[in-house]
């Protein structure tokens, strides 16, 4: 398990970057979500009529939203305030429009790296005494500094035979002791001027947690060569 850093909180970064996050999602995800995270969530989770899910870490919603058009009903958590702001908005849209049942979707702060906060969501929350069916969490695992709370609070409230579904890439792309390379050559048959992008890997195991700036398209190219 990943162990905490003191004075590490994830959570800072994210209510900054709630708006610029939920204005790239947007109601069905980028072409990040629906080519790569979306097929393996439909593969993994089972939704059967009457479902309960958990989506922890929820962001804008977008997983939230997909369980609840499967069929499930859905208690959409997260750290940040603003991200929960952004999920409700959004959500109240999808009800407007019909694209939802009316009151599919609940949502209730958590820190998931917080013991407190888990006791009192589960003492709190009526939802909680029922367990649930299906729990998630896409592409946040690797953000989260210490998994002890989790991996404390998740046999609480998942019932017997549910699942708990996390999405991440391999390690490699996380790893905070990669560098990234951009090499610059000509083609020799075109004359035409190339790129090419790597990661360079010179530690991989045991590898301790890092401040690293989250990718939004925001972020600054390479200056041109």
């Amino acid at each position: 398990m990943a162990s905490k850093v003191p004075g590490s909180s994830p959570l800072p970064p994210w209510e900054a970057l709630a708006a610029s996050w939920d204005e790239g999602m947007g109601d069905e995800g980028n072409q990040y979500f629906s080519v790569l995270e979306l097929p393996v969530l439909k593969r993994l989770v089972n939704i059967r009529p009457e479902s309960r899910a958990l989506d922890l870490a929820t962001g804008n919603g977008l997983v939230a939203r997909w369980l609840a058009q499967e069929g499930a009903s859905v208690l959409a958590t997260d750290g940040s305030e603003a991200m929960l702001e952004r999920a409700r908005a959004r959500t109240a849209l999808w009800y407007e429009r019909g694209q939802l049942p009316e009151g599919k979707i609940a949502f209730n702060i958590l820190d998931v790296t917080d013991n407190e906060a888990w006791k009192k969501m589960i003492s709190s929350h009526p939802d909680m005494n029922k367990g649930f069916d299906v729990i998630t969490m896409n592409m946040a695992l690797m953000d989260i500094p210490d998994l002890e709370p989790l991996a404390a609070g998740l046999p609480k409230i998942l019932r017997k035979n549910g699942c708990f579904v996390a999405t991440l890439l391999h390690p490699i792309f996380f790893t905070s002791g990669a560098d990234r390379q951009l090499t610059v050559h000509e083609n020799p048959r075109t004359g035409e001027r190339e790129f090419d992008l790597a990661i360079v890997m010179r530690k991989y195991l045991d590898v301790p947690p890092a401040r690293q700036l989250p990718f939004t398209e925001n972020t600054e190219s390479p200056p041109p060569v």
